[in-house]
């Protein structure tokens, strides 16, 4: 039943994309909602699948109302403004996108519908720094933001009051709620402005340069992030679990590089290091014992499978 009429916020951004797919091809969904922007990126790609119905809507206060006459059974709040350049660059844009589209939706949905929220890693990112963060990182660890002043933690705050939104509205609503963490996900559809593409496609016109090489990540392929992303709102209840999705190969941006490079058959290069800018996160490597033992789920794509499947898509 929560399968059945499914509303995607954020449908037409690079996860959002996916998951429609993803849902698409699940037996007892019978027609997915999906909501983004008219000019969003994915919007065509979207109306090509056969229980896709879009929606364009900018998920305001006034127009969210509009949402609430299709009957959804459940919602997957993905709507959001992601772009480590734009943390930089458009720091209220990036607030106001990630925040108003989920308060919207949440003061005038039936308070039966299920809802999972789209969180980050980001929301607990600079706990190193603080001295307070653990490798890998599990659900519990605390939400922090360790300068208001630099605009990079902009996404953060975002996600962070996201998620206090998300509880909330289960607490005083009885809402069945879920959230999950996404972790350095990466893919086909995915825009440029994030590790892995910007690698490639400045490798593409002869440019090879890093920032922060020893710094680490592990990435998981968006493949493995949409089953995680189902799984959890088929868990979502009054007590709001919380999932890591992500997987606990750590990989330094260095040793990503040159073998991304090898995978492109470029080889015999040298790479430039620089450093990044103030505020980048030294480790990023989740537990998800959580999401193994209580959703079923794990990792399925490798570094090397994800990052070929990645290249096959920039191929057509």
């Amino acid at each position: 039943m929560i399968l059945t009429r499914p509303l995607v916020t954020g449908a037409a951004g690079f996860i959002g994309y996916h998951l429609c797919q993803y849902l698409n091809s699940i037996q007892e969904v019978e027609q997915i909602i999906a909501v983004d922007l008219k000019d969003s990126k994915n919007i065509l790609s979207l109306r090509k699948f056969e229980k896709v119905m879009v929606v364009e809507s900018d998920m305001n206060y006034e127009s969210v109302s509009q949402l609430l006459s299709l009957e959804a059974s459940s919602v997957f709040a993905l709507a959001a403004l992601n772009g480590t350049s734009r943390f930089y660059k458009e720091p209220f844009k990036v607030l106001e996108s990630s925040t108003i589209p989920t308060l919207a939706l949440l003061s005038k949905l039936d308070s039966s519908i299920p809802v999972l929220y789209s969180s980050s890693s980001e929301v607990y990112a600079s706990n190193l720094t603080l001295g307070i963060g653990s490798i890998p990182s599990s659900e519990e660890v605390p939400l922090t933001i360790s300068d208001v002043h630099n605009p990079r933690w902009s996404y953060a705050a975002a996600k962070i009051h996201g998620e206090m939104a998300i509880v909330s509205s289960s607490v005083e609503h009885d809402r069945p709620t879920s959230i999950v963490r996404y972790h350095n996900v990466y893919g086909p559809k995915m825009g440029t402005d994030h590790f892995i593409p910007d690698f490639v496609s400045r490798a593409l016109k002869g440019e090879f340069v890093i920032q922060n090489p020893d710094h680490s990540r592990s990435f998981m392929h968006v493949h493995d992030a949409v089953r995680g992303t189902v799984k959890a709102i088929l868990s979502s209840n009054t007590q709001t679990p919380t999932f890591h999705l992500g997987t606990m190969q750590e990989i330094t941006i260095r040793e990503a590089a040159y073998r991304i490079l090898e995978l492109m058959g470029l080889k015999g290069i040298e790479i430039k290091e620089i450093d990044g800018p103030k505020g980048s996160v030294l480790r990023r490597v989740p537990s998800i014992e959580k999401a193994k033992k209580q959703l079923g789920w794990h990792p399925e794509v490798g570094f090397d499978e994800g990052v070929k499947d990645y290249l096959a898509s920039l191929r057509g």
